[in-house]
């Protein structure tokens, strides 16, 4: 695989990947300026000349995978000197680290709600997946250039779509059914990895679907990390787009703690629970 479709692979599986470039040359070198190569933690795609500069290169890039934060680094390489190197040229190398995105959104339900959240959340820094168990419904909002972005699955079991999300995302939801709601907050709140679990509905669903988690057996804690009725306190619209508004503030409010919880605690900023107020 070129570098040009490496790249386009790897940010469609939302995979961490280092583009690397060779800036200058000065003497004799392996490739030219210009020739450029990509690097994930599993893999290379193309090559900058293989040999030591190579090797080199591809363990500083996953250096800068494992510290998960955009950057770009230029290193100068003495091929002789510093490598051993037959050619003995003089290479500068550009790094530019591109991170998956860490801000996964995870939406169920493609209703009046779930469409008016999309058209909002797609315009924001985060990744969406947008889950409905009707292909009807799935198969016209993937004709939708406002979605373009959006990974649409169509839903078959509540509880197998909630394993293949990615861990410490946002769980959304809302779908037609109050039966597979319930389901999918089960299957979120067994998991124990989930950044968030907010689901639509009013205060007395929030109370019926607590009663119903204490039966099933879920502790306290596990019931306090369900966030219903979703979206800020206080803002009370209950048009599809006010709701959406109160969600998508309430998301990048828990992201923007989240990422200053990890900048001064690293070890401690992977999951961050939102304590329903309700």
């Amino acid at each position: 695989m070129n570098w040009i479709d490496a790249v386009s692979s790897l940010s469609r599986q939302n995979r961490d990947l280092v583009i690397v470039t060779v800036l200058t040359v000065e003497g004799s070198a392996p490739r030219n300026r210009a020739t450029k190569m990509v690097v994930d933690i599993d893999d290379i795609h193309d090559t900058i000349g293989g040999g030591k500069l190579e090797f080199e290169v591809i363990l500083e890039a996953r250096l800068l995978i494992k510290a998960a934060v955009p950057e770009t680094l230029t290193k100068t390489y003495n091929l002789g000197q510093d490598l051993s190197q037959c050619c003995g040229g003089r290479v500068t190398v550009l790094f530019e680290c591109i991170p998956a995105n860490s801000f996964n959104v995870i939406l169920f339900g493609a209703g009046h709600v779930g469409k008016a959240i999309a058209s909002i959340i797609t315009q924001l820094p985060c990744r969406l997946t947008w889950i409905d168990s009707r292909k009807s419904l799935i198969t016209q909002l993937m004709q939708d250039s406002r979605f373009k972005k959006v990974d649409f699955q169509i839903m078959e079991s509540p509880t197998l779509e909630v394993e293949r999300c990615p861990v410490n995302a946002y769980h959304l939801v809302m779908t037609h059914s109050h039966e597979i709601d319930m389901e999918l907050v089960e299957a979120i709140l067994s998991r124990k990895d989930a950044r968030f679990c907010g689901l639509i509905g009013s205060r007395s669903k929030s109370v019926k679907f607590r009663n119903r988690l204490i039966k099933k057996g879920f502790s306290k804690a596990e019931i306090s990390s369900l966030t219903c009725p979703v979206g800020i306190s206080g803002l009370n619209g209950k048009s599809p787009m006010e709701i959406a508004v109160s969600v998508a503030a309430q998301l990048m409010k828990l992201q923007q703690e989240t990422m200053i919880t990890r900048d001064k605690n690293p070890e401690k900023g992977q999951i961050l629970k939102y304590q329903d107020t309700a």
